[in-house]
C-alpha cells in the first residue's frame, strides 16, 4: 500500500484571506492620503485668495517694489496687509480694503513698534494670562496689534493696540465652556 505524502508548503505562503485585507488595506491608504492632499490644496487656495491681487494693488498705489508678506485680516471687512520694501529699501505695511480693491492706508515700519517689545508691555500688565499671539489688521479705519490671549478668568481675549503700542478702545473677552 502506498501512503500518500502530504505536499509540503513554502513557509512564504500567504493564506487568500491576508492577501485580500493587506491588499484592501493599501487601497483605503492610497484613497486616504489622495483625501488628504486634495482637501490641504482646496483649503489653503482659500486661504490665500486675493493676495496676488493685493500684492499687485501695493506695487502700484504705494510706492512698495518688493513685496514680502501678505496676510488677511478677518475684522469688519476682510483687510489684506501687505509688508514690503521701496527701491530705498525702507519697509511699509499697506492696508487694502479686499471688496473696495483701494489702499486704505501706508504705514512705514520705522514708526512701528516691533512685536517683541508689545509682548513684553503687554507681558508687564497681564502677569497671570497665558500669550497665544499677535496679528496686524485694521480696526476702525486704524492699522491695530491685536493680541490674543487667555486672561486670569480664564477667558480667551481678543485686545487692541496701535501700531506705536498705545492702548486701543476695543477689547473682546469670550468665557470658555468646559
Amino acid at each position: 500500500m502506498m501512503t500518500m505524502l502530504k505536499p509540503q508548503s513554502s513557509p512564504y505562503t500567504v493564506p487568500r484571506w491576508a492577501k485580500w485585507a493587506i491588499s484592501s488595506f493599501v487601497v483605503l491608504l492610497v484613497l486616504c492620503m489622495i483625501l488628504s492632499v486634495w482637501v490641504y490644496l482646496d483649503v489653503n487656495q482659500d486661504r490665500t485668495a486675493g493676495h496676488e491681487e493685493a500684492a499687485k494693488l501695493a506695487e502700484a498705489e504705494s510706492g512698495i517694489t518688493t513685496v514680502d508678506e501678505v496676510s488677511t485680516y478677518h475684522g469688519e471687512s476682510e483687510v489684506f496687509v501687505v509688508q514690503g520694501s521701496t527701491t530705498e529699501g525702507e519697509s511699509s505695511l499697506v492696508f487694502i480694503n479686499d471688496k473696495k480693491t483701494k489702499v486704505l492706508d501706508v504705514v512705514d515700519i520705522s514708526n512701528v513698534l516691533p512685536e517683541k517689545e508689545l509682548k513684553t508691555q503687554w507681558s508687564n500688565s497681564c502677569s497671570s494670562c497665558t500669550f497665544k499671539g499677535v496679528n496686524i489688521g485694521y480696526e476702525e479705519d486704524e492699522p491695530v496689534y491685536e493680541i490674543t490671549y487667555i486672561d486670569s478668568q480664564d477667558r480667551y481675549v481678543l485686545d487692541y493696540f496701535t501700531l506705536t503700542g498705545e492702548a486701543f478702545d476695543q477689547r473682546f473677552a469670550f468665557r470658555q465652556n468646559n
